[in-house]
């Protein structure tokens, strides 16, 4: 089969690897209807890498496709059936996963990071991760699952009430979503930051009240001019960006961080977090969200298709990642099929 294989640091090969079989009771093959590009596949092709990845591995992890193929102990889904996949596959047997943290597993296999993922045309995952999807609603929205799933771990840590205020970080997919389902929540005002000229165009789109470039305007002013206390919520979705949500934030409001990047050394005014009693929370993949995800995109309630910039082929995989990475794409999508 054709695969997106991560050779070595900035090197991505579009190849012939052999397909996937069978190798554990509870393994599924799954054919990939379509991956996305997420923001960890583009810092993990970076130089230096933001994110490390095993090389000889096949990227992609957010993806929707069909059984073809189940081990002999499957029970719970069956040849046929439309699935998508948590890419986190975790032990069950260590201290975090028994404490219902499986997000925190210590013997954690990331797909398309240790394990081959989805930027090819079959998967092989455990049926452990993967959950039902309708056939209904089209393969774009399903494949939106993952990073929702992941979203919603986030979103249920900070509540957002109707009428509290939101600023959110960063444009890409999953500020975009953030920005929606906050809006959904009654969020007024919700302001977003966002250097892209076309992401702050699908801000505006996806209800965003405020859209700022903060290459020319300086957040925290802006955020003041509006609300003087501050706003209630800051949202990193970038992963540098802790300091300037800080600085968005109301005396004892709540900033939370999503992004990842760990070549970002931000610095940080202590004094400010404990004086402004700004409760400050980390949010790290999905953890038991995934069920909700699924509902939510089968509910029809957030627009996601207008977040949709590109399809392209296997063949046009580092393509896309250069487009997600200089923010001249928002939602790529990698069709296999193509």
């Amino acid at each position: 089969m054709k695969a997106a294989v991560f050779e070595k640091e900035g090197v991505l090969a579009v190849k012939k690897v052999p397909r996937p079989e069978i190798v554990k009771d509870d393994d599924v093959i799954i054919e990939v209807e379509l991956c996305s590009i997420c923001g960890t596949d583009v810092h993990i092709m970076s130089i230096p890498p933001g994110y490390k990845a095993t090389p000889g591995t096949v990227l992609g992890h957010e993806l929707v496709g069909k059984i073809v193929e189940t081990g002999d102990k499957v029970t719970t889904v069956a040849v046929g059936d439309r699935v998508v996949v948590n890419p986190n596959d975790y032990c069950g047997v260590c201290d975090y996963c028994k404490n219902n943290l499986p997000n925190f597993c210590e013997n954690i296999k990331a797909m398309g990071i240790d394990v081959d993922g989805g930027f090819a045309e079959y998967v092989r995952t455990s049926e452990r991760v993967v959950y039902k999807v309708s056939r209904e609603i089209p393969a774009e929205i399903a494949a939106f699952a993952e990073p929702l799933a992941c979203l919603l771990n986030g979103f249920q840590k900070i509540r957002v009430m109707p009428g509290e205020s939101a600023v959110v970080i960063g444009a890409g997919t999953i500020g975009l979503m953030f920005t929606q389902m906050v809006k959904a929540a009654g969020a007024y005002p919700v302001i977003v930051s966002e250097p892209s000229e076309l992401r702050r165009e699908y801000a505006r789109k996806s209800g965003a009240d405020y859209v700022i470039n903060p290459l020319e305007e300086d957040l925290e002013s802006f955020v003041r001019g509006l609300i003087p206390m501050g706003a209630d919520y800051g949202i990193d979705v970038v992963g540098s960006q802790m300091m300037e949500a800080v600085k968005a934030v109301r005396k004892g409001g709540t900033v939370l961080l999503f992004g990842v990047n760990a070549n970002a050394r931000p610095e940080i005014v202590q004094s400010r977090i404990t004086q402004h009693e700004i409760d400050v929370k980390g949010t790290w993949l999905a953890n038991a969200t995934f069920p909700q995800a699924v509902k939510l995109l089968e509910s029809g309630v957030l627009k996601l298709q207008e977040l949709i910039t590109h399809t392209l082929p296997l063949e046009d995989t580092v393509k896309g990642i250069e487009l997600l990475g200089s923010g001249q794409g928002v939602e790529i999508f990698i069709d296999p099929k193509q």
